[in-house]
């Protein structure tokens, strides 16, 4: 059965890393949002314009999928999840269209996602966003890491 898997985790968790392989593995088509948005609307953009179209993308990213699961195409959504309410609007939707669905959390700290992104910042190639200290305190306030009690794989790493 054609399954969509969505990748959990913070800047720097390594969620491109890890969606890649398992695109690979599986076959699957892999949406970044970071690798659409940064081609289409530049690096930088004011908060509400920015999730204005970050919102218009999820909702064609969805559309897109419905056809490539239709022709048997696994789907990864590399998007971050980083709300409880994020991931189960997830899950409903994918179960609201019969799909399987997995989420796989990158349990990463703090401090190795925010040494990475540092790092990211002098290779970014109009893949990423750069990110300032402050940027990753501010983001890093609201994330939630997941509970044990969400449906979702958790994926230990090291650095």
């Amino acid at each position: 059965m054609t399954k969509i898997y969505s990748i959990c985790g913070f800047i720097g968790s390594g969620k491109t890393t890890y969606a890649k392989a398992l695109a690979k593995k599986y076959g699957a088509f892999r949406f970044s949002i970071d690798e659409w948005m940064i081609p289409l609307y530049g690096e930088h953009i004011e908060r509400d314009v920015f999730d204005h179209r970050l919102s218009t993308l999820k909702a064609l990213f969805e559309d897109a999928t419905l056809q490539l699961l239709s022709l048997g195409t696994p789907v990864i959504f590399d998007f971050g999840l980083w709300t409880r309410t994020e991931r189960q609007a997830f899950q409903d939707w994918a179960s609201g269209i019969g799909v399987e669905h997995e989420i796989h959390y990158l349990d990463i700290s703090f401090d190795i996602c925010k040494q990475r992104a540092m790092a990211r910042n002098t290779t970014l190639e109009g893949k990423s966003y750069e990110m300032t200290p402050e940027m990753l305190d501010l983001f890093w306030s609201k994330f939630e890491v997941p509970n044990p009690d969400e449906n979702v794989i958790w994926v230990s790493q090291k650095d």
